[in-house]
């Protein structure tokens, strides 16, 4: 017999034992993306209801931004507290990325054009929300924009998910995606076990776009 703290363990494993990532990265692109502590990026809010993992999104989002502020201190702000204010722009701009990227069009320009637009009026709104929680100074905009939406389906093995995510880096002064990132990871599915999980799903994402590989 298992008992809890040997299968804490084996859920934290199986977590790990998802496909490697596929990335596709600009050519006029430089990595690593120089983030920094005056100069970070954003992590666009992530609709994790679609994620497919038992328990309350709202407290999921709490986990992963917490295990952004552990790994990458101020060189990367999270948004997951700011979710309501961007409804399905959340999803609708990694969609933009990922039909751009997979077409060799690395400019937001087209119908993407429209989710770029669309993107610039939220985050000035964003903005504003993020300078009242003192986690930016007054009159601070971020030049990239880190954007990754979730979806998720049953596993093989019981009571487990299947989490694939898909976006990228989009640079907002020049309009260009930097990279695009494709990730599968096997989450077990219990609350307790995926507030654990979900920050090492997206710090791992997170570095990947960073690095460019």
């Amino acid at each position: 017999m298992f008992n809890k703290a040997t299968t804490a363990v084996l859920s934290a494993a199986l977590l790990l034992a998802g496909c490697g990532p596929s990335i596709i990265t600009n050519s006029k692109a430089k990595f690593p993306v120089p983030v920094a502590d005056n100069a970070p990026a954003f992590l666009f809010p992530i609709n994790l209801s679609h994620a497919g993992i038992s328990g309350d999104s709202k407290t999921q989002g709490i986990s992963v931004s917490a295990g952004i502020a552990a790994k990458f201190g101020k060189k990367v702000v999270s948004g997951q507290q700011l979710f309501d204010q961007v409804g399905n722009l959340s999803y609708e701009l990694a969609e933009a990325i990922s039909s751009q990227a997979k077409a060799g069009t690395w400019t937001m320009t087209g119908p993407a054009a429209t989710v770029a637009s669309s993107l610039s009026t939220t985050m000035t709104g964003i903005l504003s929300k993020l300078v009242s929680l003192n986690l930016i100074p007054a009159g601070y905009k971020f030049k990239y924009i880190i954007a990754v939406h979730s979806h998720g389906s049953a596993g093989m093995a019981p009571k487990t998910v299947v989490v694939n995510s898909w976006g990228g880096i989009y640079d907002i002064e020049s309009k260009e995606i930097l990279d695009y990132i494709e990730s599968s990871d096997t989450m077990v599915d219990d609350e307790k076990v995926a507030l654990g999980n979900f920050p090492i799903v997206y710090n791992g994402i997170i570095q990947h776009l960073l690095d460019g590989k």
